[in-house]
């Protein structure tokens, strides 16, 4: 198994496009705090220098004259994300993207087609700089826990032998176990098991008073670096696809104009959606889900768009700030139609094709009616808008 990991994406993505800022202390703008700015991540040589995240922006300056304060940009940080996704499923359809820069692939059986795995993993490292010019590190173990952390070593590759995945990891602190949760990290602190060495001997009944008989045999796996997860595909199943939008900053739902992106993601694929699936989360990390009844997808593509906006309007009941948006297809052949259609399914319909010439002639500009620009029309503006009368 091999861990891969960008180290500071967004900030080698920054200075991919501006050469200037290399070597350069560099900050991001915190997009949530508009009235006090202030700093939202920092880079190493920034963190060197005394400055950490959520410092007033006047304090860093002072403090750091020579600072670069940039602004987000987390579609493009999501976009690089998917790019790597898309670059790993060269070498292995197994993966898993996790934190931003973060990447778990499964390698065993690749032998045949790129010979031994250590030479696989230097090269994946080689020419995932020749082409995104990204500096990463690579940690190659049986153990996806001990990969993650061998990857964090920055040697290039590291690799941990078969056997010796527990005494690699006896060293490190608890902390750098991925995704334990902080009140578990307060625990262990306070009955003096501090790092993976402290916890590889607790017996596993021991363990489970400790946490959880859910969590328990999962969380001694990965300390003693017998873990072996069955890793998903990279890439979604034939007929599948799913589009992801992260909000930044993050908005209120009536201002996110999802219609215009939904009929850009409908428009992606000549075929027409068997299923489709709405996922979205607050601020706060709330999910929320939809699905599109039978009779939804039978709309032609202008409407749908229109009835997953009015969906999601619908939904976000809370009032809180959007910050993600994701929609899951399952592709068919082709768009059930019902025997009497509407006078506004017609007109749609025969709006379809004048639309898809459009945007074949302009491949380069956005062809969309005149409602995506802006929030949803009430339903008299649509009937005027497409002509039909009552």
């Amino acid at each position: 198994m091999l861990a891969m990991w960008v180290p500071e994406l967004p900030f080698q993505l920054a200075c991919g496009r501006d050469g200037v800022l290399r070597d350069r202390p560099l900050a991001f703008l915190n997009p949530e705090t508009a009235r006090t700015p202030s700093l939202w991540f920092v880079n190493r040589l920034a963190r060197a220098g005394g400055l950490a995240p959520g410092l007033p922006l006047d304090r860093a300056l002072r403090a750091a004259p020579g600072l670069r304060v940039l602004d987000p940009a987390p579609q493009v940080w999501w976009e690089a994300q998917v790019s790597l996704g898309d670059f790993l499923q060269q070498w292995t359809p197994q993966g898993q993207l996790l934190r931003l820069g973060e990447a778990l692939v499964e390698l065993q059986g690749t032998q045949g087609l790129f010979g031994p795995l250590a030479d696989t993993a230097e090269r994946i490292r080689r020419e995932l700089a020749q082409r995104h010019g990204w500096e990463s590190h690579g940690g190659l173990s049986l153990s996806a826990t001990a990969a993650q952390l061998a990857a964090r070593a920055e040697h290039h590759l590291e690799r941990v032998g078969e056997g010796g995945e527990a005494v690699f990891l006896a060293p490190h602190p608890l902390r750098r176990l991925p995704d334990l949760a902080p009140r578990l990290q307060e625990r262990f602190q306070r009955l003096g098991l501090r790092s993976f060495g402290d916890l590889q001997p607790v017996p596993l009944p021991v363990l489970v008073e400790l946490t959880n008989p859910k969590l328990a045999p999962d969380l001694r796996a990965r300390v003693r670096g017998e873990d072996r997860p069955r890793l998903p595909l990279l890439t979604e199943r034939p007929g599948h696809a799913r589009h992801g939008w992260r909000l930044q900053p993050p908005r209120l739902p009536e201002e996110a104009g999802l219609a215009a992106r939904c009929l850009t993601w409908l428009w992606s694929d000549p075929r027409s959606p068997r299923r489709l699936v709405l996922r979205w989360w607050d601020v706060d990390g709330e999910p929320h889900t939809w699905r599109a009844a039978p009779e939804d997808l039978a709309e032609p593509p202008l409407a749908l768009a229109r009835r997953i906006q009015r969906a999601f309007l619908e939904g976000a009941t809370r009032r809180l700030l959007v910050r993600e948006v994701e929609l899951r297809l399952a592709w068919g052949l082709g768009r059930e139609r019902g025997l009497f259609l509407t006078p506004l399914q017609e007109r749609l319909d025969r709006l379809e094709p004048v639309l898809a010439r459009l945007r074949r002639r302009f491949p380069d500009q956005a062809v969309l009616p005149g409602w995506a620009g802006r929030g949803p029309p009430s339903a008299h503006e649509a009937r005027s808008w497409l002509g039909v009368e009552g």
